[in-house]
């Protein structure tokens, strides 16, 4: 484990020693890229961060047997928890930052942390806690089910990979989190990445002071809004739930904006099809994209879409249009419309609303004046809402406040322990 003291922190306190916990998935994502960039950015600052991690991809290395057992430990696993135990013990960390337990990691690190007396934050990067498989999102539409009913709903509704067997797995770890008081509990802040999210889990019964709003930040700035191309450009994964079908229908009826598509997923073969017909010659699709070749093309866009159709929480993609001066055309569902503000930095349209969509793409390529100045506002925006230092200055103010918050109950439970014991002597 390597441990790293840089420079002194940019705020007027001491260096925090900090935890991540974190389980990186299979296909890596916005949420793993989140987990690296907040530690570059704390260690930059001064602070030391220790990771507690497994990987995913292991899961295809392992040998049948232990791959059955993980599987089966989705709920509870008895050994991460003794090794978690062990580690915070040897390694003395001021607050712990979970990200995501699932699925080799497990809930049983919360009850694991508390046992040891550690100040414990949870990021919500998606609806996990609320629905098995976290996108609140299922056949083809938004889902509440589990909310609305019980969880077993997620198990009737294969929620989970389309599998019976992996969706009760889940299911039985997110009921229990909540029916054994894990949840509520064992963790001393949550941190949401918006008020839709903080609204989701003040409903589902976590303590309305437990939760703080605090989203994620991108490093890479446009100095000015770049020279710009005639094209949309959406960059995401291919799936159902990111409306893409709406997308492409929306774009066929705007030939003069080009479309490209950025990305991979199971819709690919599909939206090869669909675009390999007369009419659809203006739309490509450019596979997964990253590094200079990604910043490019969002530089260069005259913006990009987010058609989602499920919850968002907290798109990178849009936050890195908006900090490199493209706006961006965005659903009003779940995160966005607190990430877009309508007619200042990009436009919203009604999710499904294939019309309202190629409206929003009209005005884009015959509004040259207008778009330019989204693209400012974009730009300026982004600056102010989602810099590094902003991002650092919230997350070590709500580390501060989770760990006098287990001070104070660590000082609470002795009193009420001395109090006992003179209860019982007298």
């Amino acid at each position: 484990m390597k441990f790293t003291r840089r420079r002194p922190c940019s705020v007027l306190e001491l260096a925090v020693r900090i935890l991540q916990i974190h389980n990186f998935y299979k296909v890596p994502g916005g949420e793993c890229g989140v987990v690296e960039a907040e530690r570059r950015l704390l260690e930059e600052h001064g602070n030391t961060v220790l990771q507690f991690a497994v990987d995913s991809r292991e899961i295809d290395s392992m040998p049948l047997l232990k791959q059955g057992l993980a599987f089966v430990q989705i709920p509870w696993n008895v050994g991460v928890a003794r090794r978690l135990v062990s580690f915070v013990h040897k390694h003395r960390p001021d607050v712990v930052h979970v990200h995501n337990v699932f699925p080799l990691l497990s809930p049983s690190v919360y009850h694991a942390l508390s046992r040891s007396g550690v100040s414990v934050v949870q990021t919500v990067h998606n609806y996990r806690f609320l629905c098995p498989n976290g996108l609140f999102y299922v056949k083809g539409k938004v889902c509440e089910a589990c909310q609305e009913q019980s969880y077993w709903a997620a198990v009737k509704n294969c929620c989970v990979h389309e599998s019976m067997i992996t969706s009760a797995l889940y299911a039985s770890a997110v009921a229990w989190g909540w029916r054994s008081g894990t949840f509520s509990s064992c963790i001393d802040r949550y941190i949401a990445l918006n008020s839709f999210s903080f609204g989701k889990l003040v409903a589902a019964g976590v303590p309305k002071d437990k939760v703080r709003v605090c989203g994620n930040f991108v490093s890479n700035f446009s100095e000015a809004p770049p020279a710009k191309q005639p094209y949309a450009l959406y960059l995401g994964r291919l799936s159902a739930e990111k409306g893409l079908k709406t997308l492409l229908a929306a774009a066929g009826s705007v030939p003069e904006l080009s479309l490209k598509l950025a990305g991979t997923g199971p819709l690919e073969a599909d939206l090869r099809r669909a675009i390999g017909v007369p009419g659809m010659e203006h739309i490509e699709l450019v596979g997964h994209v990253a590094g200079e070749t990604k910043r490019r093309l969002i530089a260069e866009a005259l913006c990009t879409a987010a058609p989602s159709e499920c919850y968002e929480n907290f798109p990178l993609s849009v936050v890195e249009s908006l900090a490199l001066g493209t706006p961006v055309i965005a659903s009003r569902i779940g995160g966005l419309p607190e990430l877009i503000e309508h007619g200042q930095t990009g436009l919203l349209f009604s999710p499904t609303d294939t019309e309202s969509l190629a409206e929003c793409l009209r005005r884009i390529v015959r509004r040259p004046t207008d778009t330019a100045a989204m693209a400012a506002c974009a730009l300026a925006t982004a600056r102010v809402r989602f810099s590094p230092q902003c991002h650092l200055d919230q997350l070590l103010g709500i580390y501060r406040d989770a760990m006098s918050h287990t001070e104070r109950n660590a000082k609470a439970k002795g009193e009420r322990t001395q109090q006992q014991s003179v209860a019982f002597r007298r």
